[in-house]
C-alpha cells in the first residue's frame, strides 16, 4: 500500500511536466502554417482565411468554458473557470468581449460582420469546435480542464506571438486590429496557472493522468488539422 501511494505521489508530482511535454513536443509547432508565421512567409490570402475560420473557434470559446463549468463539481475549480469565462465575455462590456475584439481584426481584413457570419466553417474548423464541445463527454472534467489548460490557455501566448509576427509580415495592421492577439499573448499564461492549480489536486490515479494527456493530444491534433484546412482553403481561393 505504501509503495502504491508513493508511486501515485510521484506520478502526480510529475504530471505538470508530462502535460507540458505533450503540449510543447506536439507536431503543431512544426506545422507548415506555424512555420510560415515564424519565417514571415504568410500570404495575405492565408491571413484572410485564418481570420474567417479562427473566428468560428474564438466565437465558441465561451461555450467550451461553460461546458467545463457545468461538468465541474469542485467549487474552487468552478470559480477559476467562471473568472476565465467572465473575461472572455468582456467582464460585462460587450465591446471588450474577446469575440468582439477578434471582429476588429476581421474588419481590418475587409470582412464586415455580416460577411464574416456568412463564411462557412471549413470541415477542419467544424471538427476543432466539435472536439472541444465533446471534451467533457469523452474525457470528463479532468480532460476538459487539461485541454483548456495545456492545449489552449497554456500555449496561446507562444502560438499567438508567432501568428502575430506572421500577420505583421503579411500586411500592415494597426494596434486596434491586433488587440485580440495582444490580450491573449499577455493574459492567458495566468489562466493556465489557475487551471493547473485546480486540476492537479483532482488527479488520483495513473489512469487519470493518462486520460488528461489523451485529451491534450486530441485538442492539439484538432488544431493542427485546423491549420491544414486554412492552408488548403487559401490555395483554393488564390486558384479561383
Amino acid at each position: 500500500m505504501k509503495s502504491l501511494q508513493s508511486e501515485l505521489v510521484t506520478l502526480c508530482a510529475d504530471a505538470p511536466a508530462r502535460f507540458r511535454q505533450v503540449a510543447q513536443g506536439h507536431p503543431l509547432w512544426r506545422h507548415a502554417f506555424v512555420e510560415r508565421c515564424r519565417t514571415g512567409a504568410l500570404t495575405l490570402a492565408q491571413v484572410r482565411v485564418l481570420g474567417a475560420q479562427m473566428y468560428k473557434f474564438c466565437h465558441q470559446f465561451p461555450r467550451f468554458l461553460a461546458l467545463a463549468l457545468a461538468a465541474c463539481p469542485q467549487e474552487d475549480a468552478r470559480i477559476v473557470i467562471a473568472e476565465n469565462l467572465w473575461e472572455e465575455l468582456g467582464e460585462g462590456d460587450p465591446q471588450c468581449a474577446h469575440a468582439a475584439l477578434f471582429r476588429q481584426f476581421t474588419r481590418a481584413l475587409g470582412l464586415d460582420d455580416a460577411q464574416l457570419a456568412a463564411v462557412p466553417a471549413q470541415p477542419e474548423t467544424a471538427a476543432l469546435v466539435d472536439t472541444y464541445v465533446g471534451l467533457s463527454e469523452r474525457y470528463g472534467v479532468l480532460g476538459i480542464l487539461g485541454a483548456l489548460c495545456y492545449a489552449s490557455e497554456g500555449i496561446v501566448g507562444a502560438l499567438y506571438t508567432q501568428i502575430q509576427r506572421g500577420l505583421l509580415q503579411a500586411a500592415p495592421f494597426d494596434a486596434a486590429a491586433l488587440k485580440f492577439f495582444e490580450v491573449h499573448i499577455h493574459v492567458d499564461d495566468g489562466h493556465a496557472d489557475q487551471l493547473e492549480s485546480v486540476l492537479l489536486p483532482m488527479l488520483r490515479t495513473p489512469q487519470e493522468v493518462l486520460l488528461v494527456e489523451e485529451a491534450i493530444r486530441a485538442a492539439l491534433d484538432a488544431r493542427c488539422a485546423f491549420f491544414d484546412g486554412v492552408l488548403r482553403e487559401a490555395e483554393r481561393a488564390v486558384a479561383a
